[in-house]
Order: structure tokens, then C-alpha cells, then sequence
């Protein structure tokens, strides 16, 4: 539920799909927007709900999933502070394909319908950032379908890692794992304990070394041809 504490245009503008909107603008949205904040565990948004707005996670995180007819969970994304949800939902007005689900605690900000769509009117740069946004999203949802469709369960966790790794905004050599092994291997399509193995068959090649949530990228080239198929590791059977 809304808590009423205002929205500061400051920093509502260090948003990602916010950025670079002139600051009557981002007046505009400030004042229309409400924060909304949920424990560990609470429930955002269930399957079939319909939004007249969008949400932007601020801080905590969050998991989107869908459930299988048998209960089962499947996560389809991770939400960091900064990521949005629920654009496609509010501009086709269509009910929401998934549930979302806080992973900690987390506080959000929600902008209705008439304001976002006034100032894409008044603001085509911010069309354009949103139309990136989605984009951006859509070409994700397709590199894990092919991954979970085409790639074994060795691949599957090499490509997260060095998609990971690559996301970074300078070049890293270690991964921090956005959530328990659990969730991450159900981005995978693969079991928790599936998901560890394969971890630690890395490991003992030498290509990784884990840290807990923390996974130190000891050899990029290694991992690259692990993704491509044109090495085998030395300890699969």
C-alpha cells in the first residue's frame, strides 16, 4: 500500500527510464507517483491482475514467475533498484501474465497510466527510452528461451555467467549472483541442486571459483568455448 512519502523529482531523474527527462517533467510524474512499501515474501502482483500504471523498483528486489498446473515455479526475471515492470500490461491493457513477488524487502514507486502517457506525448526522448526499455526486455525473454530450449544444463550456467559478467558497465571478472542458487536455477530451468553441480564441475576445472553468492571468472575464454560447444570439460562423463 501506498505510505505517502513523496517522490523527489532529484531522484526520481537517476532512474534509468526516467533519465534525462527535463525536470517539469519529472515534476510531472514525481507528484502523480505514490511509494509503496512490501515485506520479504509479499505479493506485488498476481496473474490476471490489471494495472492502470507501472511500477519501479527503488530498492530490495524482486522475482516475476509463472506456476506450472502442478504448483511448480518457474522465475522468469530478477528485479534490481532501477528496473521497471508492468509497462506492457498498462499499454495493452491486458491482465497480467505473471506473479511478482518481493525476494526482500523492497520499496517501490508506481506512476499511473495518464501521467506516463501525457509526458510520452510531451516528450519523445522519453518514447524512445521506453521503447528501448521494452526492447531491451523482449530480446532478453528470447536469449533464455533459446538457452532453455537449445542448450544443455552446462551452457545454460555458462551463458548466465558471462551474460552476467558482460552486463557489468566496465569488465568483470565476478558475477554476483542476484538471489539464492534456488531462484537462479529456476531462471535456468534446472533443479537447485542441478544448478550447484554445474557451479562446482566449473570449479574444478579451474574456469570458476565460488564465494558463496559471489562467482570469480578465472578463465573468459574457457567459458566462451564451454558456451559455444568447442570444449568439453575434463570432468564430464
Amino acid at each position: 500500500m501506498p505510505n505517502g512519502c513523496p517522490i523527489a523529482p532529484t531522484d526520481l531523474g537517476r532512474q534509468a527510464l526516467f533519465a534525462g527527462l527535463a525536470e517539469a517533467n519529472l515534476a510531472r510524474i514525481a507528484e502523480a507517483g505514490s511509494i509503496i512499501d512490501v515485506k520479504r515474501g509479499e505479493r506485488v502482483l498476481s496473474r490476471g491482475d490489471r494495472l492502470d500504471g507501472l511500477y519501479v523498483l527503488l530498492s530490495g528486489s524482486l522475482k516475476l514467475y509463472v506456476l506450472s498446473c502442478g504448483g511448480d515455479e518457474r522465475v522468469l526475471r530478477v528485479l534490481a533498484p532501477g528496473d521497471s515492470f508492468g509497462e506492457a500490461i498498462m499499454f495493452n491493457r491486458i491482465p497480467s501474465p505473471v506473479f511478482v513477488e518481493s525476494l526482500a524487502s523492497a520499496r517501490l514507486a508506481f506512476f499511473p497510466r495518464e501521467v506516463i502517457t501525457d509526458v510520452l506525448v510531451r516528450a519523445p526522448d522519453f518514447t524512445d527510452t521506453m521503447l528501448r526499455s521494452m526492447s531491451n526486455l523482449m530480446h532478453q525473454l528470447i536469449q533464455d528461451l533459446e538457452t532453455c530450449c537449445l542448450h544443455n544444463a552446462l551452457q545454460r550456467t555458462v551463458h548466465y555467467l558471462l551474460r552476467k559478467a558482460d552486463a557489468a558497465p566496465t569488465p568483470h571478472v565476478e558475477v554476483q549472483l542476484p538471489a539464492s542458487k534456488a531462484v537462479v536455477a529456476s531462471m535456468l530451468n534446472m533443479s537447485a541442486e542441478t544448478f550447484s553441480r554445474e557451479l562446482h564441475r566449473l570449479q574444478d576445472e579451474g574456469l570458476i571459483e565460488i564465494n558463496r553468492r559471489v562467482i570469480y571468472l578465472r578463465s573468459r575464454d574457457g567459458l566462451i568455448d564451454l558456451a559455444q560447444g568447442s570444449l568439453k570439460p575434463q570432468t564430464a562423463h
